[in-house]
């Protein structure tokens, strides 16, 4: 597999047939240093170039694991002056269509995965936890909502757990993401629901998302890659 024989801290040029909005793509592969995990750990980053300049728009990164072929979502990143041109749903695509293209057979969300919208997409690449009954039991339930002001950028969070709410008001990622909490659904658009246990559960992978519907993964990342292909 040729992901074994990249260096650390080398970057490639993985594609330049992409776009989004007017901005042309210029999409980076790179095999990060070691972080300790004892897994290699990749970033597809999607640059603009401006000014003469190449623009870092944004970024997915992931673990691989090429014995066990695995594949372990860590964290997407947007600048944001780029936001809202559906680049973090490019990159979604780009790392599952990478993941299928390298034989990798399963794929699953880092466990310290915090950001209940990035669950929200995912799932419709068709992720989800192995027991969707929790939704109904589960205290961790997170509801998803937009606002019926579709100008309303930010995004709505509905927690089961009062406690969970309290803490994740408290996290750098409920301002930094524009993540609102609310404690009623009056005027707004439900969208979905996930879990994410801010406390301590008995069985941690009953609510880790993993990849579950392959082929809807291949139909929604054919969409998406057709939609920003030049």
């Amino acid at each position: 597999m040729f992901l074994d024989k990249l260096k650390e801290d080398q970057n490639i040029v993985y594609s330049t047939d992409y776009q989004s909005g007017n901005s042309r793509h210029v999409l980076y592969l790179k095999k990060a240093l070691d972080d300790g995990s004892g897994l290699p750990k990749f970033y597809i980053s999607a640059l603009t170039m401006m000014k003469g300049k190449l623009v870092r728009q944004g970024f997915i990164y992931f673990y691989v694991d090429t014995v066990k072929r695995t594949s372990h979502f860590i964290g997407l990143g947007i600048e944001d002056e780029f936001r809202n041109l559906n680049i973090g749903n490019l990159l979604v695509a780009m790392w599952i269509n990478f993941c299928f293209d390298n034989g990798l057979d399963f794929l699953g969300t880092n466990k310290k995965q915090r950001k209940p919208f990035l669950l929200y997409m995912l799932k419709k690449y068709g992720f989800d936890i192995p027991d969707d009954s929790l939704y109904d039991t589960s205290r961790d339930v997170i509801s998803l909502y937009q606002n019926i002001d579709f100008d309303d950028k930010r995004k709505f969070l509905l927690f089961r757990n009062e406690k969970s709410a309290k803490k994740f008001s408290k996290m750098n990622i409920c301002k930094s993401d524009n993540y609102e909490i609310i404690r009623s659904s009056s005027g707004m658009i439900f969208l979905d629901r996930v879990i994410i246990p801010f406390e301590k559960v008995k069985d941690k992978e009953a609510v880790r998302y993993s990849l579950r519907d392959r082929e809807l993964a291949k139909r929604k990342c054919s969409l998406v890659l057709d939609n920003h292909h030049i």
